[in-house]
């Protein structure tokens, strides 16, 4: 069978297992990098409004018309190079990847296949599958294994979303989410001055004082109490992925990510 042909194999295969209206996000790209089938989550995520407006366009040509511009040339030409380094290798791929869509950070982790004949052994598209970060709940999957009914019952949260409750700004976020993750002072201030936050180790004492206040706590052990209580430490603060980029993930990356056996 030649490229052309098990290419379009391929294609028929892909749109069985995606149709355009099913939650996932996949799409496919021929050996150009060419958008040739997609779900309508992908098109959301490219902001077009039809299959017409991505179809037999790579990435850049999409984001020349639509609000993919808003991440920037540099995040654009490094999913760009990022195809062609699967070309080339001809190995399967992650990325973990942040961009902007409608205004707010999102966080993705995308999976690249490369697509080879095995006939000719020639690479002849890419199929994509983006899934969002999963940030597992450790501390209810190990309480759920030994039988018990609840985490700490008396800050049980039975809101989606905590913060609409104890409401925080994007320092006092971050600073809550890092102590929740057992880093020290230091280590605090260390990342968020990655992140352009300039904050030394007594600041980060000073939020921790206000969020105190705000989560009506005395002492540091009940806030991280109620805050676990409230799964706070699952919910990832936007302030800390305010950079749009595409990194490939290792496998070491992975097992950091996810729980592997």
């Amino acid at each position: 069978m030649n490229d052309e042909k098990y290419f379009a194999k391929c294609a028929q295969a892909f749109n069985m297992l995606f149709p355009s209206e099913c939650s996932e996000r996949a799409y496919l790209k021929d050996a150009n990098f060419k958008y040739k089938a997609l779900t309508n989550k992908i098109l959301y995520m490219l902001g077009a409004g039809s299959v017409d407006e991505v179809t037999n366009k790579n990435i850049a040509e999409v984001a020349e018309r639509n609000i993919l511009c808003e991440n920037g040339v540099h995040l654009i030409k490094t999913i760009m190079q990022q195809d062609v380094q699967i070309k080339q290798q001809k190995k399967s791929k992650l990325y973990l990847q942040t961009m902007i869509l409608k205004g707010k950070i999102k966080i993705w982790v995308q999976a690249k296949t490369p697509i080879i004949n095995p006939e000719t052994n020639n690479f002849v598209g890419i199929r994509g599958h983006i899934t969002k970060l999963c940030w597992p709940h450790v501390a209810k999957i190990l309480l759920k294994m030994h039988g018990a009914t609840g985490l700490l019952i008396n800050h049980k949260n039975n809101n989606v979303d905590p913060l609409k409750e104890y409401p925080l700004n994007d320092k006092q976020h971050m600073v809550l989410f890092l102590c929740l993750h057992n880093y020290s002072y230091s280590e605090i201030s260390l990342l968020l001055d990655e992140s352009g936050y300039k904050i030394n180790a007594a600041r980060v004492n000073e939020y921790l004082e206000q969020l105190k206040l705000i989560f009506h706590v005395r002492s540091k052990n009940e806030l991280t109490e109620k805050a676990i209580g409230l799964n706070l430490h699952t919910f990832l603060p936007d302030g800390l992925f305010n950079k749009t980029s595409s990194i490939e993930i290792t496998n070491d990356d992975l097992a950091k990510i996810y729980c592997l056996e």
